[in-house]
């Protein structure tokens, strides 16, 4: 404390404070008025503060309070929602409830958005499948395969209940395949970076380019398919 600094003296007032009134809550089936606040949507705020150099209330950083009316930090405007499941009761700070509701309903959603996006697709036998396509994917699975060996054992594999997924529905789709490629002006571009200013218009292009796809046709290991969900693909039977 600097010499010759004065600390205010403190004065504690205390009011209490008589409110009457009716709140209106139009509250959904899962809903309830907080427990917290009543209904209010309001709580008392300490709003501490501490004074330089004051030494009265000694292992107290801020001892001090400008009480006030805030916002209940449980609810939004006096109402808690509760799970449609288990019926417990969430506050603000509740993102995904313990009994895994979110959860069951994210994937509930999820398998409807996927049912949707299989009865949209054009249907074709396997057979037809591996004659337009070099790859399918089996959606369910998560799964590439690439001949009708792969197919068959994967049936293997749902027979087992590890799985437990019926046969009849999975849903397989064709792919998009997506070869290497590389744009021979972004090549010439980079390595002319540090030339003359006219380097890049004395460069064949065209010729860079032939050699660039020619070898790119060679690298068939860095082929990467992704789903073509237009098209689905129904076993036999099914």
């Amino acid at each position: 404390m600097n010499q010759g600094s004065i600390i205010p003296k403190i004065r504690q007032e205390t009011r209490t404070v008589r409110m009457t009134f009716e709140l209106r809550k139009d509250l959904g089936e899962n809903e309830e008025i907080c427990e917290h606040c009543h209904g209010t949507g309001l709580e008392i705020a300490d709003n501490v503060y501490g004074i330089r150099g004051d030494i009265t209330h000694i292992g107290t950083r801020f001892p001090y309070k400008h009480q006030s009316l805030g916002y209940c930090k449980y609810c939004y405007n006096g109402v808690l929602r509760k799970c449609p499941e288990c019926r417990a009761l969430w506050n603000k700070q509740t993102y995904e409830c313990t009994c895994g509701y979110h959860e069951r309903k994210r994937n509930r959603e999820r398998e409807e958005e996927d049912l949707k996006t299989w009865e949209k697709s054009v249907k074709i036998s396997l057979e037809d499948a591996f004659k337009k396509f070099d790859c399918l994917y089996i959606d369910n699975l998560d799964k590439y395969v690439f001949d009708e060996d792969e197919i068959e054992s994967v049936i293997e594999e749902c027979l087992c209940e590890e799985y437990g997924i019926d046969i009849s529905s999975l849903r397989i789709y064709g792919t998009e395949e997506m070869k290497m490629s590389i744009d021979a002006v972004d090549v010439a571009t980079n390595a002319c970076d540090d030339l003359h200013e006219d380097a890049y218009d004395n460069c064949d292009i065209k010729e860079l380019q032939k050699i660039l796809d020619k070898w790119c046709e060679k690298q068939s290991g860095a082929a990467t398919y992704y789903p073509d969900y237009k098209v689905g693909v129904i076993l036999e039977g099914n």
